[in-house]
């Protein structure tokens, strides 16, 4: 059996188990990047975030909505039963890039890969366990696993990567065939309606020979309501590049999100 059939058994193996366990579920709103989901029937988007959906207790949809016309792209997170005093939720996401990458391969404007190369029809999976523990009555930790896998119908030329940060990371599995993601996530009140966030990702390749990055985020949410709050923040992000390693400092990072319920 070759390396990549022992991954997805592995895959396959553990998403039985996560499934299989008995379901309870908390629920919160404005709760991305938590294991907690939104309640029933709550819709939240934003200029730079998924469109969630709570679908039920147990079960959240969400997907990036103007990235789904070049990226198709879809994510399901389940509620699992707490383990001690963290809240277990797992997430299983699809995309597939192809189709913008086909745009951008092409001479001239907009050009970023030169049209020479064939990109294949590919699809990635990154199916990841989340840990969340409240800190006092307005904060909350949590942290993330998640194997990331890839499949390609045919080949894909190493000259083809695109060495930018936020985008590097997330198309290296396409490369590397898999990889790991860790990250964790802080979060709670400042002063009144005044949130903060803190959190970091590191994507880690083994056998690539770009093994690493990084992305930390630091976020202030004014959150006027239970409908609409305001972010403002910065994202510091590391690499391991075909030409080396590099750092970049994005600022600032502005994004405002809505929510509404099914009445």
């Amino acid at each position: 059996m070759n390396n990549q059939r022992k991954i997805n058994v592995l895959l396959i193996f553990l998403l039985l188990v996560l499934l299989s366990v008995n379901i309870i579920a908390e629920n919160r709103t404005w709760s991305c990047g938590t294991a907690y989901l939104l309640p029933p029937g709550r819709w939240e988007v934003g200029i730079f975030q998924p469109l969630r959906y709570g679908i039920s207790e147990t079960k959240e949809i969400s997907s990036h909505p103007v990235l789904m016309f070049v990226i198709p792209n879809v994510k399901l997170k389940l509620a699992h039963k707490d383990l001690g005093k963290f809240q277990f939720a797992s997430e299983h996401s699809l995309n597939y890039p192809t189709i913008l990458l086909d745009l951008i391969s092409r001479k001239g404007t907009g050009g970023i890969i030169s049209p020479e190369f064939k990109i294949p029809p590919m699809i990635s999976s990154t199916n990841s366990v989340l840990l969340s523990k409240p800190l006092g009555d307005n904060s909350s930790v949590t942290a993330k696993l998640g194997l990331m896998i890839a499949v390609k119908f045919g080949d894909l030329d190493k000259r083809t990567t695109i060495d930018l940060p936020i985008v590097f990371p997330r198309l290296n599995v396409f490369y590397n065939n898999y990889g790991f993601k860790y990250g964790g996530d802080l979060r709670g009140n400042l002063w009144r309606n005044l949130n903060y966030q803190v959190d970091v990702d590191l994507f880690h390749f083994p056998g690539a020979d770009e093994k690493l990055a990084m992305e930390h985020k630091g976020l202030l949410w004014w959150n006027k309501s239970q409908r609409f709050q305001l972010c403002l923040g910065y994202e510091l992000t590391y690499g391991e590049y075909p030409f080396g390693t590099q750092w970049h400092l994005l600022l600032p990072l502005i994004d405002l999100q809505w929510a509404w319920a099914k009445r």
